[in-house]
């Protein structure tokens, strides 16, 4: 399969800004054909775009003109390849490839022709980067048990350690001079932004927050762009690159990532969800009020300014997700959803007849419903507001969500077969996550009621007022103990901690417990008989499923090395967890047996599977399946940036 050589043309994108009614900029279509691109980068010349083609299986360097012509591969394809980057002088292309085993550093010329493989040491490598002079390449590394900064000649040669010692340091990015490295730095929990000349003898931490993740460094070299969880959620941030006050550029209850700067050094374009769905936004270098610059129900991600500052180029995954099943001991996938729009997070009735998901098919998301043996979907909830987040009853009655109708997220109930919606909370910030008490008397949900405060609170499901049962500055992911007495929530411990660890608490409040963990964890889920929990736990560079008993001993990790498993979900007899596993390189369906280990891979598709669900007799699993093809997308912003 080839890459068309010719321009789709342009199309619309759909109404931008906030409220306000104006002409959507046109976006530029840079790939045609049925495939996965992702991670374009701009040459130095700004004549050619470098990206990652994945076709057919099979992944490769591709380089095209600006408007996505004359597109062809320059490297040798592989089953993996990542992260191109220009040499300076806009002549070769680095880029790591697992062609010849673990993932190495390779270098191919722009114009085609026999890649070189410059490192070949069996750990894993990322994260290449050419010195601004051309001369040598940088990398993260974990030849001695943490990850460490290597520098390699560009022409090959021995690599030699320049950032060691430090805990482990990652991601480091040449300064525009070249006369120094910025990088991110993990001691335990604390992940802070560090600055060194290449000699190692000046060194110096430039963030103490630890929960910082940097970005770039400004065109001018006087800044550093990065990202921060430390009010809950995570915003973009810019710091002076010598001395002085960080500056916050964004704040909002949704979180921001992936940020840019515009070669002018004057903006500053990021990805966020904070409209409900992931799109490209912009805001100036002095912060102020954000610009939309995307409204579409697909993803945007690996975001780059074009050379000319007048446009921003992101892959685009338009595919639509659809809800499917399948037997859980195996077998053919079934799709139960055909639209043209997407549907997506799917929720089992407890009668094991129907299932509740979330569609924007009628033009917005609301909350709709199924038989799980196939029919037309019926609309339950009709605002013309985004409604998601659905959980049935225990009895199978009623339905909660969450709703963006007000002014901020709420969670209502409405009927399941018919009747008028309900709104059941109305705190100052935003609710999400409802869980219904095994009695089916109380609703348990996290809220953002502060701007730096998230907690887990409880409501009556009959109506009345929300009770805080957390008193922290992070608390998320209720989860109720079979006997409905007790929560488990994943919260904040010790300052150097920070988010992710995993605590118990009565359901009517007190004093909350943590249960002992080896790192990072989040979104505990008890099982069935409440004498353990299942979590998700970061091992290393990944997140592995783990199972703990109830008291917070005896931690279990099933996975595999530098996989990614995620979204444990129990049996109904608990005798297997289902969850979601990137072994085989996109998320597919795999169970384990807690007791002894072994896990099995259900599904094989191009695609990524969500969450997964059981029906309540043990035997069918149901989960939405998103399409994988994407496309390089060029939007213009000049128009916005001159308002």
């Amino acid at each position: 399969m080839n890459i068309r050589p010719a321009v789709l043309g342009l199309t619309v994108v759909g109404m931008i800004g906030c409220g306000e009614k104006t002409q959507a900029p046109q976006r530029l279509v840079l790939t045609a054909d049925s495939g996965v691109y992702s991670m374009p980068r701009y040459s130095p010349d700004s004549q050619h775009i470098a990206f990652i083609a994945e076709l057919s299986g099979k992944a490769a360097v591709w380089t095209a003109g600006l408007g996505g012509k004359n597109a062809k591969q320059v490297g040798p394809a592989s089953t993996w390849a990542e992260n191109p980057q220009w040499s300076p002088d806009s002549r070769s292309i680095a880029y790591l490839s697992d062609a010849a085993a673990p993932p190495d550093v390779w270098v191919v010329p722009a114009a085609g022709g026999e890649a070189r493989r410059l490192t070949t040491d069996p750990s894993l490598e990322f994260n290449e980067r050419w010195s601004p002079d051309g001369t040598r390449i940088t990398y993260s590394g974990n030849k001695s048990g943490q990850f460490e900064v290597f520098s390699v000649p560009a022409g090959g040669g021995t690599p030699e350690a320049v950032i060691t010692g430090q805990g482990n340091s990652v991601f480091a990015i040449w300064s525009p001079d070249g006369s120094r490295l910025a990088y991110d730095q993990t001691e335990g929990e604390k992940n802070t932004i560090w600055i060194q000349t290449l000699d190692g003898n000046a060194r110096r931490q430039v963030t103490t927050e630890g929960r910082e993740s940097l970005q770039e460094w400004s065109p001018d070299g006087r800044e550093l762009l990065y990202t921060s969880a430390r009010t809950g959620t995570t915003d973009v941030w810019v710091i002076p690159a010598d001395s002085g006050s960080p500056r916050q550029l964004t704040q909002d209850i949704r979180s921001d990532w992936g940020p840019r700067f515009s070669p002018d050094g004057r903006w500053v374009a990021f990805i966020s969800d904070r409209g409900g769905q992931q799109d490209v936004w912009i805001v100036a270098d002095t912060g102020g009020e954000a610009i939309r610059v995307t409204d579409d129900p697909g993803l945007e991600r690996d975001l780059i300014w074009t050379p000319d500052g007048k446009g921003v180029t992101f892959t685009y995954q338009g595919g639509v997700s659809q809800i499917w099943s399948m037997a859980a001991a195996g077998g053919a996938a079934r799709q139960l959803t055909s639209a043209t729009k997407g549907s997506w997070g799917p929720q089992v009735s407890p009668d094991g007849q129907r299932v509740a998901f979330v569609s924007d098919r009628a033009g917005n998301q609301d909350v709709w419903i199924m038989a799980i043996a196939g029919g037309g979907p019926r609309r339950v909830t009709t605002s013309p507001r985004d409604d998601f987040a659905p959980r049935w009853s225990p009895d199978g009655k009623r339905i909660a969500f969450v709703s963006s109708r007000g002014s901020n997220d709420d969670i209502y109930l409405v009927p399941a077969d018919s009747g008028d919606e309900i709104q059941l909370t109305s705190l100052a910030g935003d609710e999400s996550d409802p869980r219904w008490s095994p009695d089916g008397e109380t609703i348990a949900f996290a809220a953002s009621f502060q701007a730096s405060f998230r907690d887990v609170w409880t409501v009556p499901s009959a109506g009345g007022d929300p009770t805080r049962v957390t008193h922290t500055s992070y608390a998320a992911d209720p989860s109720w103990h079979p006997d409905g007495k007790t929560l488990a929530f994943t919260g904040s411990g010790t300052a150097a901690q920070g988010e992710g660890r995993i605590f118990v608490i009565p359901a009517r409040g007190g004093r909350p417990t943590e249960l002992a963990t080896e790192g990072y964890a989040a979104g505990p889920i008890w099982a069935p008989d409440g004498n353990h929990v299942a979590i998700n736990l970061l091992s290393g560079n990944s997140f592995d499923v783990a199972v703990m008993n109830a008291d917070g001993s005896g931690l279990r990790k099933f996975g595999t090395a530098e996989a990614w498993e995620i979204n444990p979900h129990w049996a109904p007899d608990g005798s297997t967890i289902a969850f979601d596993s990137k072994a085989k390189g996109n998320y597919d369906l795999a169970l384990v047996n807690p007791t002894s280990g072994e896990i099995t891979i259900l599904t094989s598709t191009p695609g990524d599977e969500g969450e997964p669900h059981w029906t309540p007799d043990g035997k069918t699993l149901v989960f939405d399946l998103q399409n994988p093809h994407t496309s390089l997308v060029t939007v213009g912003v000049e128009k916005l940036l001159s308002r």
